[in-house]
């Protein structure tokens, strides 16, 4: 509570205080309000102007362009500051205004051209409002005391770009497009040269290479291959021929040759067994004889010892014996005589196919420099062919980029918003500088009422006095006013003082009001003043007018 009251009493005090200087406060405060007021109306006034351009790219330019070469051409937005408002672009515009500023008399030196290059340079201000691939919206903003300056800088700037970009552009595509082709054409001879070197090649090459059908390594191949064959069918052959020399030394050169009959003595004991088997028919069938017969038995017996003698009876028997020549000794011999010559016949093949395979053999070592140098070559032409794509693509994209520019349909630029006259200034702002009046008015009178309060040696109280000197106050006397200073007193402080102060607040207003109108509403302070001049002349021109009718009638209507 105690700091509570301690802010309070100091409030009460700084109030105390300024009741006491108010005058000090109010005096010093108008004063300086007034002054500022007063300056603003005299500070020189900045008009600014703006001019506004889009920069739109096609569609099918913006494909075209999103690779390859001609997307290098396209003016990045960190130059575009300088391509706009930079010194090369201050210099063609002053070239291009110097006779009309010459006229109004804004150049008039050497020094008066610098000093307004200096100022094109350092305040053109340059903003994107819209920033994308397909549009780019680039307002421009120059602020000059000469509000027709800052409309001719702003449009010129802008038209200047606009003719200087285009004109740029289509140099640059028909530099590019002649380099393209150029380098195309390059490309192809190149091409022509490097594949008539490797139809060389494989002509002088071609077993040797990889994709050869009939390379040398396949029939390399093929010929170990059928060698390995012949030496298995001549080893084969060399065991057959082995194998049928010991059958023929085995076989004899003569055989027995016998002349065989048939044997009597099986056809007497074959007619003796049907005599037998005759009376044995008789016995059974004439003479009705059971089979328990006596003499069934016996002649059964002797039929049966008569068969196994037929049975053991040789059927042929040998009439006459000689030797002949041996034919499976002939034939053996002939196969023998065949397998030697088979023999012969793939010894010579091998030794053929044997010296075909070392001289394929001794080809095959001259083959991996033969296919590096292949390679090298296809290389050689599978990168020329890719360079050749890379520029024909280049150059295909440069010429559908010019034909593009060259019908309006590639990158425009189009002046969307030309710099007009500014009607009111931009400086110095009212806002600013009502604020900066207040600002140095209150200060102006806060520092009124300090000076005068330390400044004062007189005691406001008689306990400050009594403190002062340490002296018990025993009372005080209030002042004595007389009738008429009673009468003064209340005069000036119903009249005077709100009348000074309503004065004062009154001039404060109209410069304000007057200011405000020529910063923010300059036609209607114009309309104002011609307004207030035609007033102030209507009496003049009225005491001026002939009062001779004849020398009125003789003035113009």
């Amino acid at each position: 509570m105690s700091e509570k009251n301690a802010q309070q009493n100091a409030v009460l005090e700084l109030w105390e205080l300024l009741l006491r200087y108010r005058w000090r406060f109010v005096l010093p405060a108008f004063a300086v309000m007034l002054g500022v007021l007063s300056m603003s109306m005299l500070l020189p006034r900045k008009y600014k102007s703006e001019a506004m351009f889009e920069r739109r790219t096609d569609m099918v330019l913006t494909e075209m362009t999103a690779k390859g070469a001609t997307g290098n051409f396209q003016d990045p937005r960190s130059s575009l500051v300088e391509e706009i408002a930079g010194h090369r672009a201050a210099d063609e515009l002053l070239r291009q205004i110097q006779p009309r500023l010459h006229a109004r008399g804004m150049l008039t030196t050497e020094l008066d051209r610098q000093v307004l290059r200096s100022k094109l340079v350092r305040n053109t201000i340059v903003h994107w409002d819209i920033a994308s691939g397909a549009l780019d919206r680039v307002r421009i903003e120059f602020v000059s005391s000469d509000p027709e300056v800052a409309k001719l800088v702003v449009n010129g700037l802008v038209e200047n770009y606009i003719k200087r970009s285009q004109d740029a552009m289509e140099h640059r595509l028909l530099e590019s497009a002649n380099f393209f082709r150029r380098e195309v054409d390059s490309n192809r001879k190149d091409i022509d040269s490097l594949e008539t070197k490797l139809l060389e090649f494989e002509i002088n090459n071609g077993d040797l290479l990889p994709e050869s059908a009939n390379g040398v390594q396949e029939r390399l191949g093929t010929r170990e291959t059928e060698l390995q064959d012949i030496i298995a069918q001549r080893d084969a052959a060399e065991v057959r021929a082995q194998s049928l020399s010991k059958v023929i030394a085995q076989t004899p050169a003569t055989i027995p040759e016998k002349i065989t009959a048939p044997n009597p003595e099986l056809t007497r004991l074959n007619h003796k067994l049907r005599e037998l088997n005759d009376q044995m028919t008789q016995y059974a069938d004439v003479l009705k004889m059971k089979d328990k017969h006596p003499d069934m038995i016996t002649l059964r017996s002797r039929i049966t010892e008569l068969r196994t003698v037929v049975d053991q009876t040789d059927k042929t028997i040998v009439m006459q014996e000689r030797h002949q020549v041996n034919p499976k000794l002939a034939e053996l011999e002939l196969q023998l005589t065949r397998t030697q010559a088979d023999q012969e016949a793939m010894t010579r093949q091998i030794e053929v196919v044997n010296g075909q395979v070392k001289q394929m053999a001794a080809k095959t070592d001259s083959m991996f420099p033969v296919r590096s140098d292949y390679r090298k070559l296809t290389r050689e032409i599978a990168q020329a062919q890719r360079q050749l794509s890379f520029w024909e693509d280049n150059l295909r994209r440069v010429e559908m980029a010019l034909t593009a520019e060259s019908g309006n349909r590639g990158i425009q630029l189009d002046f969307v918003k030309p710099g007009a006259i500014a009607a009111r200034p931009v400086s110095p702002n009212v806002a600013q500088v009502l604020m900066a009046t207040l600002g140095l008015g209150l200060l102006a009178g806060s520092l009124g009422v300090f000076f005068a309060h330390r400044t004062d040696e007189s005691f406001v109280s008689g306990s400050e006095l009594a403190q002062t000197f340490n002296l018990q106050l025993l009372g005080s006397v209030s002042e004595l006013i007389g009738r008429q200073h009673r009468k003064m007193r209340r005069i000036r402080n119903m009249i005077v003082y709100p009348a000074n102060a309503a004065l004062m607040a009154a001039a404060l207003f109209a410069m304000a009001t007057t200011l405000y109108l020529d910063l923010e509403k300059p036609d209607t302070l114009a309309s104002i003043k011609a307004k207030a001049s035609w007033v102030f002349q209507l009496p003049s021109a009225q005491a001026s007018e002939p009062t001779d009718p004849e020398l009125q009638q003789q003035q113009p209507e």
